[in-house]
């Protein structure tokens, strides 16, 4: 697809950075996302998500609580489900990024089931610290899982904010094709984010071990 000329207007400053350029915003404006997510982080990371061009639809069937209200959600979606609340506000937010049709990758709170293409961006926690898991289409299903069922909750506050734009972040990187097919990032507070370390499926750490001198 062809960028419009207020298309290149309103994404100037992604435009401008050299990992994304042109074809990549044109390719973040094809590559919708799915989230499933009624708290701070998924719901920031939506947010973060429609604002830079991604289609954004909502996934799974939980209604909104009174702590929805935010930056993206405002008191009157308390009570809808996540896909109808959704599907009213981002074209509000940026009308390129409204929701598309079936697929797309999905970015989730854990707990989370899931299916369909990739990217799949995981948004969870340990209690103490935030936590982004994420693969591509090429990165293990098994390993992904593995890692993200040792996972709880995302936080909320600050941090859950915090970890919901990364986790916007992580999933358009997946899409322009940068970065490892699978990993992790720590998010200990707002700014500091350090590696996870991901957890292998039995035949990706068999494969390991018979490639070790």
């Amino acid at each position: 697809m062809a960028l419009r000329e207020d298309q290149i207007v309103r994404y100037s400053r992604q435009i401008l950075l050299r990992e994304v350029g042109g074809r990549g915003q044109e390719a973040l404006l094809s590559g919708p996302a799915r989230v499933d997510g009624i708290g701070v982080s998924g719901l920031t990371a939506a947010a973060y998500l429609a604002g830079g061009g991604t289609p954004v639809a909502g996934a799974g069937s939980l209604t909104l609580g009174p702590w929805a209200p935010g930056f993206l959600m405002g008191a009157s979606d308390v009570g809808l489900p996540v896909t109808e609340a959704l599907a009213r506000e981002v074209p509000a937010l940026n009308p390129d990024a409204a929701p598309p049709g079936p697929g797309g990758g999905l970015v989730a709170e854990l707990p989370a089931a899931w299916s369909g293409e990739a990217p799949w961006v995981a948004l969870g926690g340990d209690g103490m610290r935030a936590a982004v898991v994420f693969r591509s289409a090429e990165g293990c299903v098994w390993c992904f899982g593995e890692t993200v069922r040792h996972l709880g909750s995302p936080p909320d506050g600050a941090l859950g904010v915090a970890l919901g734009a990364l986790g916007a972040l992580v999933f358009q990187r997946l899409r322009l094709g940068m970065g490892p097919s699978l990993g992790g990032r720590w998010l200990v507070a707002p700014g500091v984010v350090e590696a996870l370390e991901l957890r292998r499926c039995s035949r990706c750490a068999g494969r390991e071990d018979a490639a070790s001198p």
